[in-house]
């Protein structure tokens, strides 16, 4: 009795295909024979791989087919030596664009940089007399009546919006008084004795100077002191000098 039969629920689960017989091995001749012509093919490339790998001839017809096999790898490795070359000089190609454009960004943002400055610049030295006319007349301003401490009022407030917007700008005032005087900072104009401050230390600012970030934009004009007065010389005695001139006057009589 076939095993099949003997299971009933295996012949439920198969399908009316499943069921069919199998056709027999001659139904395709063509296709046997293509295949097998495959077959043969298959080992035929799988014996000189083997004969290319392990180097040894395998009867005539491998010997034969040895220089054609060695031949093309020569061709393929030549080809592969080209291509690796070529990559190579694309690589290096790529390598010199890259640091071409690299450098031209960085010096176009470097010149961007300094126009924005130059232009910060010169717009700071153009606001920088309004400041200072607005801190000489604060300085004399005299508030005597309420109209003229409205008018205080007013243009304090933009005197303050203006230094505000400049300080949001980068610009800083320099401090000069009591430093010692320094040539990249100061403009020195005059040179008095002090006796408060030592020698080659600003005494005085007549105009303040004035920075962009780190940048001096506007020095300081600055009077230095010269060190403590000296002590006025005491006055000759004029009885000292009264005495050769008399002894000057006798000697001819003598």
């Amino acid at each position: 009795m076939p095993l099949l039969s003997a299971c009933p629920l295996v012949d439920q689960l198969m399908t009316a295909e499943e069921k069919q017989p199998m056709p027999p091995e001659d139904t395709h001749p063509e296709l046997q024979e293509e295949e097998l012509n495959v077959e043969a093919e298959l080992e035929k490339l799988i014996l000189e791989d083997r004969e290319a790998e392990v180097g040894t001839p395998a009867g005539e017809t491998s010997a034969e087919a040895s220089p054609d096999l060695n031949e093309t790898l020569k061709q393929l490795q030549q080809e592969l030596e080209i291509t690796r070359q070529k990559l190579k000089e694309k690589e290096d190609s790529y390598i010199r664009l890259y640091a071409d454009f690299e450098n031209y960004r960085k010096r176009t943002q470097r010149e961007q940089e300094e126009l924005s400055q130059r232009e910060r610049r010169r717009f700071v030295l153009e606001i920088l007399p309004v400041v200072d006319s607005f801190e000489r007349a604060q300085q004399q301003l005299r508030i005597e009546t309420e109209r003229e401490r409205e008018l205080h009022n007013s243009y304090q407030s933009v005197y303050r919006l203006l230094v505000e917007s400049l300080k949001k700008m980068g610009v800083s005032r320099m401090k000069s008084v009591g430093q010692p005087f320094d040539p990249s900072l100061h403009e020195a104009i005059a040179r008095q004795p002090s006796s408060e401050y030592p020698e080659d230390v600003v005494v005085a600012e007549y105009q303040p100077g004035y920075k962009l970030g780190d940048v001096v934009i506007r020095h300081a004009l600055v009077a230095v002191s010269a060190g403590s007065p000296s002590p006025e010389p005491s006055p000759p005695d004029e009885r000292a000098d009264a005495q050769p001139e008399a002894e000057g006057k006798t000697a001819p009589n003598s």
